[in-house]
């Protein structure tokens, strides 16, 4: 399959994801030197990085146990008991994820993997059944309503895919859908597992067709990223963001449908203040479409680059982005997934300027808790933001922590993560300039900023600078950088009573 080199990178724009040369991806219906899995395949037989791809979707929130208490045997008694349960529990104290251990211990009879996918969309784990069976799983999906409901709220526009998100109270009270036209007795619900069924000819009409002409010059298009092109529109007077995922020579069908059904099932589960949350989404025609509410302030990569002439960011405010950010960082390594693509073109702030984290499509399910690591042989994400073990293709919560200091120093400095026509054209390598005394804090910080203290700067930059250490294990936990930035917005508050 030729050599392992990795391909020529390049830095088009700070916000450009860039995957790497992908020799050892293969489909992730398939694996090397094996047939096809149908519904007929015998659990036993699956290849090891299959059944691990499941667990990764399984194992977080213990959604496991929902297939565990599903499986029935042939005389349709439940297979597994009580006692059952408490063992595959016991072995997460090991360092082993439980999925494994059930897929392992069940697939010691004649199940299949048509059985396991039955239960896994009867459960609605719908990235998990793709991993398996993609073509059946998107077939089996009900008919799509050719009526939408939207919510208000706000993505940016920067070029990366930017979901956008509600908040808890438009979660629970959502907007009556439209009703020009009657809907069928046996149509389908159009809220599906809390999310949105719409129409493609619905979302089509509602962004121009897709008009590919930019925002700013009477067009749809908001910005694209390695998953999807970003458009803008209307449902009922009120404005949303559309994505449009497409396939890439990077990108296959199959891995699209699981990129998809991921981001799903990641915001289904993950509800926090600080993360976007969907509104809808279409599995019609060949590019399946997830809608966001729209973002009225954009991106915080656009906002400290004051485009469009806004106003500069204060350094309180900046501070509150920063505090915020890590609340939703935090909320994610609790919940064992790492985010791998953490960068100020994927933090969005809303009309309150509160950051919410987007862009879930390369995120991963942790195996068993926070701390762990995993291998992955398709190495992705952002050049500007990577820690060394990313580039090897590890996953770890500390490769989101490092990724977090870069946005510290963006933060800091109002500079973008990286700029062909700056030396060093890295901002991560400033960090060397400042530590080695060629250059101020003082110097780094950027002069559009107004009200900033240079001792809770320094502070800041301490926090970065531990963030950015080499050594994945030297860095400090979320919840460790999320106590200092509470400290300084403290402190922030203290001394100037009222600040914004």
């Amino acid at each position: 399959m030729g050599s392992c080199a990795i391909s020529e990178i390049t830095c088009l724009h700070p916000s450009t994801s860039v995957n790497f040369n992908r020799q050892y991806s293969y489909p992730l219906h398939k694996s090397p030197r094996m047939n096809p899995i149908t519904s007929a395949t015998f659990i036993r037989n699956l290849h090891y990085g299959v059944r691990r791809k499941v667990s990764d979707f399984l194992d977080p929130q213990e959604m496991w146990k929902e297939v565990l208490v599903s499986i029935e045997t042939p005389t349709g008694e439940p297979r597994y008991s009580q006692q059952h349960l408490r063992r595959f529990e016991a072995v997460v104290l090991q360092g082993k994820s439980p999925t494994m251990e059930l897929l392992n211990d069940w697939g010691t009879s004649n199940s299949t993997v048509g059985e396991l996918v039955d239960i896994l969309m009867s459960h609605r784990l719908l990235a998990a059944a793709t991993i398996l069976l993609p073509e059946a799983t998107n077939a089996r999906l009900p008919a799509v309503s050719q009526t939408a409901v939207c919510h208000e709220g706000v993505p940016n526009s920067d070029d990366v895919t930017r979901p956008i998100g509600r908040t808890e109270a438009q979660t629970e009270k959502q907007t009556p859908p439209d009703t020009s036209s009657e809907p069928q007795e046996d149509e389908e619900p159009r809220d599906t597992a809390g999310f949105l069924r719409l129409s493609f000819d619905e979302l089509k009409r509602i962004t121009g067709n897709f008009d590919e002409r930019p925002v700013n010059q009477g067009g749809s298009r908001l910005g694209e990223g390695g998953f999807g092109t970003v458009y803008y529109g209307h449902i009922q007077d009120k404005p949303v963001a559309v994505k449009k995922l497409h396939i890439t020579e990077d990108i296959s069908p199959d891995e699209l449908s699981v990129q998809f059904h991921q981001e799903i099932d990641i915001l289904m589960t993950l509800k926090h203040e600080n993360l976007v949350d969907m509104v809808g989404f279409s599995r019609e025609g060949h590019h399946p479409c997830l809608l966001y509410v729209y973002m009225s302030n954009g991106s915080l990569l656009d906002r400290l680059a004051c485009l469009d002439n806004s106003t500069p960011l204060s350094w309180h405010r900046r501070c509150l982005i920063a505090l915020g950010t890590a609340r939703g960082l935090d909320y994610l390594h609790r919940n064992n997934h790492v985010h791998r693509d953490v960068k100020s073109a994927n933090i969005l702030l809303d009309e309150s300027f509160v950051p919410k984290i987007s862009d879930f499509g390369l995120t991963r399910a942790s195996a068993t808790r926070s701390s762990s690591t995993e291998m992955t042989e398709r190495i992705v994400g952002t050049t500007a933001y990577m820690a060394k073990e990313a580039l090897r293709g590890e996953i770890t919560p500390k490769s989101d922590i490092y990724s977090f200091g870069v946005v510290l120093l963006e933060i800091l400095s109002g500079q973008p993560p990286v700029d062909e026509n700056r030396e060093p054209k890295f901002l991560m390598e400033m960090k060397d300039e400042i530590d080695e005394d060629e250059m101020t804090l003082e110097e780094f910080v950027d002069q559009k900023m107004s009200n900033w203290d240079l001792l809770l700067v320094e502070r800041t930059y301490s926090l970065a600078s531990d963030c950015l250490n080499d050594k994945k294990n030297k860095r400090p936990l979320t919840k460790e950088v999320l106590s200092e930035l509470e400290d300084v917005v403290k402190s922030i508050s203290l001394e100037e009573p009222g600040a914004k």
